[in-house]
């Protein structure tokens, strides 16, 4: 269950966090929950983690449950 604090997260690091937890879900066997996922990702791939005050992507995003599959499909192939 999410806070109903504001996010200082933006649309695209909300894609990220979503896709870290299903990932780590897949890999766990079980759903790991959005907290531990953000949690995690912050640590990893986060600005913080990265040294980068914001995200940013060189290409556009596809959006959509199709642009989701398109992404994963790449990210399996790697």
């Amino acid at each position: 269950m999410m806070n109903n604090a504001p996010s200082t997260l933006s649309e695209d690091q909300i894609a990220q966090i979503e896709q870290h937890k299903y990932f780590m879900s897949e890999k766990a066997g079980y759903d790991v929950g959005w907290e531990h996922a953000e949690q995690d990702w912050r640590e990893k791939f986060g600005p913080a983690a990265t040294g980068h005050e914001a995200a940013t992507t060189t290409m556009p995003r596809p959006k959509g449950l199709g642009g989701f599959f398109r992404r994963l499909i790449s990210r399996a192939a790697v």
